[in-house]
């Protein structure tokens, strides 16, 4: 058999000589060849040695020697070699002996690696309110909307708010009947909050991330609207016309009164009663629940409601520029902190994700404000990092 030159690096010498003596492998040379990335390398490249081997027909008959110079030559960039050296390895049966040693490594390597869960993701789009009216697949700035309608006087528009009461008001009552509806459908962005005044004079704050789709004017034996995201509801009574929110796998129904609706999954909406009385049922109508002042509602996976006291006090103060979390899971609180600031937020440890949390800050204060009020709870360590919030 002609012999071979080739250069091998010490990693590569240490890593054959611990498949010579594979009987004698000790924990801490494992552990040694892990931190060393030099080997690792190594460590890949016998593998694909092995793989080649191990498609030979007749293995016995296989020169380890040969083919770890041909993986050589293969792989140099140059393949004039200095300083050469001769690779002696004994026999075949180190074979077997370099892939228990490499699959060992390689879930090492596996274990070593960070997990990194992205949890919530940024939305690089313009952040702006906008408003599509009817079914145009044109979505455009609010105010740009508003100004073209101004002629018809269909509502008024501050920097926070859309009324569209005012202009109702202003509408003799005979000449309402006549006025042609549009459906308005008004998108909030993240780190937003915004106010809605319906031609009735319900008010309707909604949170950032957030999608109302109302008529310009209520027509009709019921008044309806579509959310997507957050809103808290402010109803103007009214009995001869019920108030319907339809929002992902519910809907809620009301003659006049206060409740908060949180829907950024169509799945999981929760519906939260501040004062009167509600009845929120699926979309189908068949299981339904009326709920009492201080109780939450949630549909549950097997179409029941689940129904909880709550302290409605944590559920309003995201209406007044406060984030509040009382036993929430860090995740959702995660998510719902990335939402307003609109930022990735990435766990590199899966284990905290469910660490029920206590938790209470201004969101109108910088991102590195409440990364500092994070890291005092001493529970978590939370950075900025490449435009992103880590949490481990």
């Amino acid at each position: 058999m002609d012999e071979k030159n080739i250069n091998i690096s010490k990693s590569e010498e240490e890593l054959l000589e611990i498949m010579e003596n594979r009987s004698h492998i000790t924990a801490d040379q494992l552990h040694n060849l892990k931190e060393d990335e030099e080997c690792l390398q190594a460590c890949s490249d016998l593998a694909e040695i092995v793989i080649e081997m191990q498609k030979k027909q007749n293995m016995l008959a296989i020169d380890v020697r040969n083919e770890m110079a041909d993986f050589h030559n293969k792989h140099s960039k140059n393949n004039r070699r200095k300083n050469t050296r001769m690779l002696l390895w004994a026999s075949i049966t180190g074979v077997a002996a370099a892939v228990v040693i490499i699959l060992v490594l390689r879930a090492m390597m596996i274990s070593s690696q960070p997990e990194i869960i992205q949890v919530f993701q940024a939305n690089h789009v313009a952040q702006e309110v906008t408003l599509q009216v009817n079914d145009e697949k044109e979505i455009k700035p609010l105010k740009e909307v508003v100004e073209s309608l101004s002629s018809s006087s269909t509502a008024q528009l501050s920097s926070k708010e859309i009324d569209y009461s005012r202009a109702l008001l202003q509408t003799e009552t005979k000449e309402v009947g006549k006025q042609k509806v549009q459906i308005h459908r008004l998108s909030i962005p993240r780190g937003e909050t915004f106010k809605v005044v319906l031609s009735e004079g319900t008010e309707v704050f909604l949170n950032s991330d957030s999608r109302l789709a109302y008529p310009t004017i209520f027509k009709g034996k019921e008044r309806v609207v579509s959310l997507e995201g957050e809103a808290y509801f402010k109803v103007t009574k009214d009995a001869k016309h019920p108030f319907i929110v339809k929002s992902g796998n519910l809907q809620v129904r009301v003659l006049g009164t206060e409740f908060n609706v949180h829907s950024y999954s169509p799945i999981d909406v929760r519906v939260t009663l501040i004062t009167g009385k509600v009845a929120v049922s699926d979309t189908c109508g068949i299981h339904s629940v009326e709920m009492m002042p201080g109780q939450s509602a949630q549909l549950s996976s097997d179409g029941t409601f689940a129904v909880n006291e709550v302290d409605i006090e944590s559920f309003l103060y995201w209406k007044e520029g406060f984030f509040y979390f009382d036993d929430v899971a860090l995740v959702d609180m995660m998510k719902e902190i990335g939402r307003w600031y609109n930022i990735d937020i990435e766990f590199r440890n899966s284990k905290i994700m469910d660490l029920r949390m206590h938790f209470f800050a201004n969101r109108h204060q910088d991102i590195f404000h409440l990364i500092e009020l994070l890291n005092r709870m001493e529970r978590i360590h939370a950075h900025f990092e490449t435009g992103k919030l880590i949490i481990e």
